[in-house]
Order: C-alpha cells, then sequence, then structure tokens
C-alpha cells in the first residue's frame, strides 16, 4: 500500500454507525483511511469540510461544535464511494472501561427486575464492545489463538438505542451513570463500555508508555512477578495449546489497549470512568505506577486532559477481628492517591460490598456515585455533594490523635443508631496497631486508645472487608479508607 496508494478505498473506525453520539460542544474530529490522495468530503448538519488522505492513507478533519440534538445524517465520501449514518445525536460521550465489575450486565443486577422493563430512552445510546473469547478456566483452540494474534478479540457491534433488551446485556454501573445524566442534563448521552473480566491494568496501556515508565513488566510477562499469579496462571492455562512462543492473550500487558482502546482513539469524548484494580490488589506497589501512566496514557491519545473517574475497591472477604494488613487496603489506598492527578474522582463503595461475592449485585448505587462526580465537576450542579470525607492531616492531642478531612463542606455522621464511630485503630512508634475508639467533634474526628500513649499512626476501613466502618457526611457518602502518620 505504501508503494501503490491503494489502501482499500474509503474506511472508518467501527465506531462509525447508524444510531451513533457525536460529543456536542467541541471541535469534532473525524478521520479514517481513504486511498493516497483521494478527495474526502465530510458534512453533517450545516457543516461540510473537504481534506485528501495523505500518502499514508490517513485523513482528519475537524468540524465546527454541534449544540446537543439531532437527529443528523452524517456523510462522509470520496469520488467512488461513501458512508451514510442515520439517526446520529450530538450529545455527551463516555467511554466506560475496567474489568468484570464494570462488565456486570445489568440483568444480573439487584434491581434488574424493576428497572430494565423501564430502559426504554431513544437519546440513551450503547456501544458494547463485547469479548468473543472470555477468559474462563478454559484450553482455548488453535482458531482463538490465531484470532487473539491479529488482535481480534472483540465481536463487531454497533450503536443502539436503549431498550429493555439492548440495557438488559449492557453494563450495569455504564447504564446507571448514563441514566443520571440523561434525567440530570436532558441531553443525548452515549456509553462506549470496554470491559474485559479479570484484565489487569498493564493490559489496558500503551506499549509505548509502559516501555518508559514501567519497561521490567514487559518481559517474559506470564513469568513476571510483576504481574499478578491469578493473571499468569489463566492467561497460561488459556494459551497452553499454542506452540508459538510470542502468542498473545487479553490479559498480556498491553494487549487490550492495542485491541479495543487505540480503535477508539480521537473519537471525541467527554470522559472514563472505570472500575478495576481487583486483579492488582496484590501488586499495589505497582499500581501506583501503572494506574497514573494508564490515565496519563489515554488523555495524551486523545489529546485531552479529560475527566477519568474510577470506584474504589468494594469490601470484600471476611472481617477482620485485629488490626492487620490488606492487599485490598493498600489497593484502595492506592487508588486514593492516584486522586493526585487533576480532574479526577473516585467513588468510595466499602459500603454496598458483598463479603462472599467478588461481584456485589447493587450496581445503581456505584453508577449514581459515579454520576455525582460528573454532574457536579463538569457539569457545574455545585449543590450536588459527590464524595465522602477524604483524610487531609492527623496531629496529636495528648493521647489521642485529632484528623482533619477534605470535602468537609457537609457534616460528618456516625452511621449508627448509638452515633459512635468504628473503624479506627491506631499504633504508637512500634507500628502495631490496635482497634480505637473514635468519636466526632468540631467536625473532626478523635481517636484514642488508653493502652497506646503518645499515638503516631492512624488507620480507617484497614481491611479486605471494613464492614463496621461507618463515618460518613451528611449527604450520605461514606469516608474514604486512609493510613495517616503525624508527620505528615
Amino acid at each position: 500500500s505504501a508503494i501503490t496508494g491503494d489502501y482499500g478505498g474509503l474506511k472508518m473506525s467501527l465506531l462509525y454507525t447508524d444510531n451513533m453520539v457525536l460529543q456536542r460542544d467541541v471541535p469534532l474530529t473525524v478521520q479514517g483511511i481513504a486511498n493516497a490522495g483521494d478527495r474526502v468530503t465530510v458534512s453533517i448538519a450545516d457543516r461540510q469540510m473537504k481534506t485528501k488522505a495523505g500518502l499514508n492513507g490517513k485523513w482528519s478533519v475537524t468540524l465546527p461544535p454541534l449544540k446537543a440534538g439531532g437527529p443528523y445524517t452524517l456523510k462522509i465520501s470520496t469520488d467512488e464511494t461513501g458512508f451514510q449514518y442515520q439517526n446520529v445525536l450530538a450529545g455527551e460521550v463516555w467511554l466506560c472501561s475496567g474489568q468484570s465489575n464494570m462488565e456486570f450486565m445489568l440483568k444480573q443486577a439487584s434491581t434488574a427486575r424493576a428497572d430494565i422493563p423501564r430502559a426504554v430512552d431513544q437519546q440513551l445510546r450503547l456501544y458494547d464492545m463485547k469479548a468473543r473469547w472470555r477468559t474462563n478456566a478454559v484450553e482455548w483452540e488453535a482458531n482463538v489463538l490465531d484470532s487473539l494474534n491479529h488482535l481480534q478479540y472483540y465481536k463487531d457491534t454497533e450503536w443502539k438505542n436503549c431498550t429493555p433488551a439492548t440495557a438488559s446485556d449492557f453494563s450495569a454501573i455504564a447504564y446507571y451513570f448514563g441514566k443520571m445524566l440523561r434525567d440530570s442534563l436532558k441531553v443525548p448521552v452515549g456509553l462506549i463500555c470496554n470491559a474485559v473480566g479479570g484484565s489487569p491494568t498493564e493490559a489496558w496501556v500503551d506499549r509505548a508508555s509502559l516501555e518508559y515508565q514501567f519497561p521490567a513488566i514487559l518481559k517474559d510477562w506470564t513469568k513476571n512477578d510483576f504481574i499478578q499469579e491469578w493473571v499468569r496462571g489463566r492467561a497460561a492455562l488459556n494459551i497452553k495449546k499454542s506452540a508459538n512462543s510470542q502468542q498473545r492473550h487479553p490479559y498480556e500487558p498491553c494487549y487490550l489497549y492495542e485491541s479495543g482502546i487505540r480503535p477508539l482513539e480521537q473519537y471525541p469524548i467527554r470522559g472514563v470512568i472505570w472500575y478495576q484494580g481487583e486483579n492488582n490488589a496484590a501488586r499495589a506497589n505497582e499500581y501506583i505506577d501503572l494506574f497514573p501512566a494508564l490515565i496519563t496514557d489515554w488523555r495524551s491519545r486523545w489529546n485531552n486532559e479529560f475527566p477519568f473517574y474510577w470506584v474504589q475497591l468494594a469490601n470484600f472477604m471476611s472481617p477482620a477481628k485485629q488490626p492487620s494488613e490488606s492487599h485490598w487496603a493498600n489497593l484502595r489506598d492506592t487508588q486514593s492517591k492516584t486522586l493526585a492527578l487533576p480532574h479526577t474522582g473516585q467513588a468510595v463503595i466499602i459500603d454496598i460490598g458483598e463479603e462472599n461475592d467478588i461481584h456485589p449485585r447493587n450496581k445503581q448505587d456505584v453508577g449514581k456515585r459515579l454520576a455525582l462526580h460528573a454532574l457536579h465537576n463538569d457539569y457545574g450542579y455545585n449543590s450536588f455533594v459527590c464524595t465522602g470525607p477524604i483524610f487531609q492531616s492527623v496531629k496529636r492531642i495528648g493521647d489521642a490523635l485529632e484528623v482533619t478531612f477534605n470535602a468537609c463542606d457537609e457534616l460528618l455522621v456516625a452511621r449508627n443508631k448509638y452515633g459512635y464511630l468504628s473503624g479506627f485503630a491506631i499504633a504508637g512508634a512500634d507500628g502495631k496497631y490496635q482497634w480505637a475508639q473514635a468519636k466526632i467533634e468540631n467536625n473532626k474526628v478523635i481517636v484514642w486508645n488508653k493502652e497506646i500513649q503518645q499515638p503516631v499512626s492512624v488507620r480507617y476501613a484497614w481491611g479486605d472487608n471494613p464492614n463496621d466502618a461507618n463515618l460518613y457526611n451528611a449527604a450520605g457518602l461514606p469516608a474514604s479508607p486512609f493510613e495517616g502518620h503525624i508527620s505528615q
């Protein structure tokens, strides 16, 4: 093709279908492939732009912004051929990604029976990228392995109106997020769901970014201790029948980026919601680099510092009888530290998980808590409280610790009928944590244990399943787990 200039004629991203949603109020970039030198015309509403495909076959135009509305017809043509996309809307477009809890379908949610029959909205559009093969505990056949090596992992799909049938199989969290945006904004909303069960963060990051920021994770990945053991084990089972030493797998670093995110690049979006972390929980020390790398990488690919909101890990597994170390607590803390990046937010859900199920069925509240961030931060709904108390600092007062929180325009609340706090532990200079008493005083939290003089550290909700943690704000949002030291 580079020699002849023949790239197979006009081609568009798979995101371009009837019923698509285009991001409103931003310069509208439309791009594709054509034969070198072909004249390309793009028109929608009263806007039209012309360009020529370059020697590499690529072309791009940027149309003036569209206001929310439609339906429009988007026309893209060369002298030889063309496409017409019907029933196109302009509105808010969000990418919804992560692992199985984002993939978790509406029909599986606890509120499915009531909500699916009401899921009728022609201005809520769904683009559902489902995997051709799930990463179950099976050995894949040769045809599957070959398709993976050609990055053919996702099923063909198209934009669809929200109906009970389409919503039922769509991400529950994404649906509830989008529905709250629709109810509040009264404009079209488009949701692109690209989530893969069991996937680790490193699979979603571009290779160049990993080579620069974390090259060690790319080496011999199926035997690499930087990657969680379960991830490596499941991948090894799936590709067991392959004789190819370079056999690819969806959990491989960069794979899901290359097969599922790169095709979406430059399609204008408002932002991203993300639910992932379970499959990096035992590697929090790596996640503290990987997760910010993912966010920064995606923003650079879109050339847009769009908002990025994620779900902190839910409570799961047995509650701790004594203060102890916890992979899940460490990962939650790492997620919280990522809030240092601009235009980010975190939905805390340590109060709505399930002890015996890594896939809690209450997805409605998760979607709503994510939507609160978008509505407050991006759409001017300043009266909406979008976050619970966030640890700010701690200092010692006598033999007690005084903890101060950000986001405390709302009053602190102890959510139980007795009005006392639980879920706190403190430690002295020896670093040995013990459960502590705690109370709210002047909208701060005072923590103490009579057996510990001169405490230096405090933890809250620090465990796999901190089900006794009950610090909230008056808006009903839970405090994020934290660890703090008086030297901070």
